[in-house]
């Protein structure tokens, strides 16, 4: 067998290779190009040859190659670079090209070499690794602080409450006096923010409570669009395109308002000469499995889009507008909750937000939430209404915090019921079973004390079948502990809680008690 020659081994081996692989001389001129050069340009080898980048190239392309041979033919040694060519195809391609310069056998410069690798591929992998990874440090980040908020919510909404119950008795019992009046509206409207500002803590770091039901989109659209034609002012035009097969949201009304209501604020902030928003509503369908948490899982999704006019964002601004605390707003204006608790509802509910940005081109919000199935909805429009019950019941409250215990009780026996009170489960329990024993068990979800709230209340509907439970909590962190207190059908008073809701939750569950 006849061993071939270097020449021939070195062909073979250009020819094989999947770089693409070319010669030039000082004029720019390709010289020799292999078949994976020739396939990129979608020519053939001897239609390449002869010809210079701006006869092969776009003109770009062209510029940044000789602008390389330029820079390596002064450097006089092999350099590497990164760029992105469009081939034959009309497809981009990131490639790292190593260029140097041939000589003749006297050392003299004749032109340059170059081998292209293809790393596209490689090049997306990176940038979604990338993105990956500030999926999940802005997940961690979320959870670390949504771990220190849930802690400290609890605490604060106990305060809250105990304050709250406490000027709902001043205000009954004290004589009426105007300067009085005054002190205690003040200290009611503080208390009162400090709730709403807890409630978007929770909402950003997906702790809130939510009570997801069956929302026709389009009517809670037309109903924001009402209110925001009172606030949004007269030099912003609000236009809506709602689409009849949007369908059902599964999500939680309240909060659903709240989230397209600070949208719209931060359009209106982003349009201080005027301008319009637009808001879309209309179903998608995701196909493709998730890359990261952002990313939605396979389904159908009601989408709403809000789109302004306004200043716009640029890119670094967008990678932290859902971070807690983070506000583009001069002179003190705005918490930097605002999208944060809006991003917060939308992946509590199952869903996700995708903002779409630049500047001076305004900004697009699309919120996308799970569309609701056909029980769910089922269920939400045949939900029958509450009969109220003036009729005084003994009450049985179990909550481990004195303070809280007192003005809950107070609170109760202001609406002329029978008060029983306990600190833990077990002394709960014996009252349940014994003389005098409570018409209604309203008790916190979590107790310091042992058992907690969800356990007490089916320990003792086993022991009285039917009893009517309200559970009561400053925090519930926890999606199955928020799941079971759904299952069991009771109602839940977020702390702090005014006397009327109190009332309210108290004749609902006694609506059907005799």
């Amino acid at each position: 067998m006849a061993i071939p020659n270097s020449f021939d081994i070195l062909q073979a081996v250009i020819e094989a290779t999947p770089d693409a692989i070319f010669v030039k001389d000082l004029d720019g001129r390709y010289v020799l190009v292999n078949a994976a050069f020739a396939r990129f340009i979608g020519r053939s080898p001897a239609d390449i040859v002869g010809k210079n980048d701006f006869e092969l190239y776009p003109e770009a392309d062209a510029r940044a190659f000789v602008e390389a041979d330029r820079q390596v033919l002064a450097a006089g040694k092999p350099q590497a670079f990164e760029g992105v060519a469009t081939g034959q195809d009309g497809q981009p391609q990131t490639y790292l090209v190593s260029k140097g310069v041939y000589r003749d056998k006297d050392g003299r410069s004749l032109g340059v070499y170059g081998i292209s690798h293809d790393i596209t591929e490689l090049r997306e992998a990176h940038e979604t690794l990338e993105r990956t990874q500030q999926a999940l440090f802005r997940s961690q980040k979320m959870e670390a602080v949504g771990q220190l908020t849930g802690g400290l919510a609890h605490d604060f909404n106990n305060i809250l409450a105990i304050i709250l119950g406490n000027i709902e008795l001043l205000q009954a019992y004290l004589p009426k006096d105007p300067y009085t009046d005054e002190i205690v509206e003040a200290v009611l409207r503080a208390t009162l923010h400090g709730k709403d500002l807890t409630g978007h803590l929770l909402a950003f770091s997906r702790r809130r409570l939510l009570n997801p039901q069956a929302v026709d989109v389009n009517v809670v659209v037309a109903g924001i669009v009402r209110l925001l034609g009172r606030t949004l002012g007269a030099t912003i035009r609000v236009t809506t395109s709602t689409s009849t097969d949007a369908g059902m949201a599964y999500a939680d009304p309240a909060a659903l308002e709240g989230a397209l209501l600070n949208v719209a604020l931060n359009a209106r902030d982003a349009m201080p000469e005027g301008g319009s928003l637009a808001i879309h509503t209309s179903t998608v369908k995701v196909s493709e499995r998730p890359q990261t948490e952002d990313d939605l899982e396979p389904g159908l999704y009601v989408l709403i889009a809000l789109e302004d006019t306004g200043s716009g964002m640029a890119a670094d601004v967008m990678m932290r507008v859902f971070e807690p605390f983070f506000t583009t707003k001069a002179g003190g204006r705005g918490t930097g909750l605002g999208l944060s608790m809006v991003y917060g509802f939308a992946k509590q509910s199952g869903g996700t937000v995708k903002i779409a940005s630049q500047p001076g081109r305004g900004t697009t919000v699309s919120l996308f939430l799970p569309l609701a199935g056909r029980e769910s909805q089922t269920a939400a429009g045949s939900a029958a209404p509450v009969v109220p019950s003036s009729i005084p019941r003994t009450i049985l409250v179990v909550e481990d915090e004195p303070d809280v215990r007192a003005i809950v009780r107070r609170q109760l026996e202001s609406l002329g019921h029978r008060v029983l009170v306990a600190e833990a489960a077990t002394e709960a329990l014996l009252l349940i079973q014994g003389p005098g024993a409570p018409d209604v068990l309203l008790t916190d979800v979590v107790l310091k004390t042992g058992v907690n709230g969800i356990d007490l209340a089916q320990a003792a509907r086993h022991a009285r079948p039917g009893l009517p439970v309200i559970f009561m909590s400053g925090y519930t962190a926890v999606p199955e502990a928020q799941q079971r207190i759904r299952d069991t059908g009771a109602p839940l008073l977020s702390k702090p809680f005014t006397a009327p809701q109190l009332e309210r939750a108290v004749n609902a569950v006694c609506a059907a008690l005799r």
